[in-house]
């Protein structure tokens, strides 16, 4: 499971499912997840999109509307998809059509995994549904892993940050950059001696298992919130409280998830360390949200990063602990 629930979506007036996208769109963000419609017309339209290898990795349900024009009825849409995708789940709905029908159109077709609703009630039906697909990996077993997947996806994005940031400095400019990168791991060496004069008189392996990485995550979300006060990245400046944000509030909730343990009583709500600290679902929503939101700001200042011209020779990186 993703934080992004993909959907295929046929209907040849989507125009009319405005405002239940929109709905369903708020919906599934209070819960932490994307929800990402990909819209077809027509049934031609539907078998280019299931053609694609990825088809059936990355869509988790499939919406189908009834009346698709010139004739053509969803179930025949569904038939279609059926042959290249039999075991998704599908959502038929109508704003003409009663759900009855509509059921019966499908069992007429032989079609299974079909759940039929009003036009009216597709909102209620599509977030039944989602609830039903979701709740089956979302005890804190599966959801930390969803964590842990997500925030490993931006931290691949800050790096591809760094790296563009370096493209676009001249000579004098990457050489201080990666100067700077270097001091990071150097300052981490001299730590890592200090640490292990101070686990000389641990009397715990937990104090063990803390001292772990050189260049870490806080270190790469430091640097480029330092690249950004060079002049030449000063338009993206705004991007900086989204780095921030990630590194005070989503970085130590992630490594806290990625080195708990369940609670082993019944199915796990809960999970806690060595020290007792416990995680909730209900945390853990939140985290999610957070995360959708930083994602998107990691997202568009990866590709402002992109379209940046390259600089003139002028341009130079911030030096090493500028502030």
């Amino acid at each position: 499971m993703r934080l992004d629930f993909n959907v295929l979506w046929v209907d040849d007036q989507p125009e009319r499912v405005a405002s239940q996208i929109t709905a369903i769109t708020k919906r599934m963000h209070e819960e932490g997840f994307q929800f990402n419609p990909n819209l077809c017309e027509s049934i031609e339209e539907v078998n280019k999109t299931i053609a694609a290898d990825v088809f059936t990795d990355e869509v988790d349900l499939i919406l189908v509307d009834w009346d698709l024009g010139n004739g053509v009825v969803g179930q025949d849409a569904i038939a279609e998809i059926r042959a290249t995708v039999p075991y998704k789940d599908v959502v038929f709905y109508s704003a003409q059509t009663a759900p009855a029908d509509l059921l019966k159109s499908a069992f007429d077709r032989g079609l299974e995994g079909v759940y039929c609703a009003s036009r009216e009630q597709l909102v209620e039906e599509v977030m039944g549904v989602f609830e039903s697909l979701v709740k089956k990996v979302l005890d804190l077993d599966h959801t930390r892993g969803i964590v842990m997947g997500a925030t490993s996806d931006i931290d691949y994005i800050v790096n591809e940050c760094l790296t563009t940031v370096l493209g676009k400095l001249d000579q004098a400019g990457k050489e201080n950059m990666l100067k700077e990168a270097l001091a990071h791991v150097q300052r981490r060496m001299k730590d890592l001696t200090k640490i292990a004069k101070k686990l000389e008189e641990a009397t715990t392996l937990a104090e063990f298992f803390e001292a772990h990485m050189i260049f870490t995550a806080n270190d790469r979300l430091r640097m480029l919130s330092g690249q950004l006060k060079a002049a030449i990245f000063a338009a993206h400046s705004e991007y900086t409280p989204a780095i921030v944000a990630y590194q005070k509030e989503v970085v130590p909730d992630r490594n806290r998830l990625g080195h708990m343990v369940l609670v082993p009583k019944g199915k796990p709500q809960v999970v806690t360390d060595s020290k007792g600290q416990q995680v909730t679902v209900d945390e853990t929503r939140e985290l999610r949200k957070l995360i959708l939101n930083l994602r998107v700001d990691f997202r568009n200042l990866l590709g402002a990063l992109q379209a940046l011209d390259s600089p003139a020779s002028s341009s130079t990186a911030v030096p090493s602990g500028a502030k």
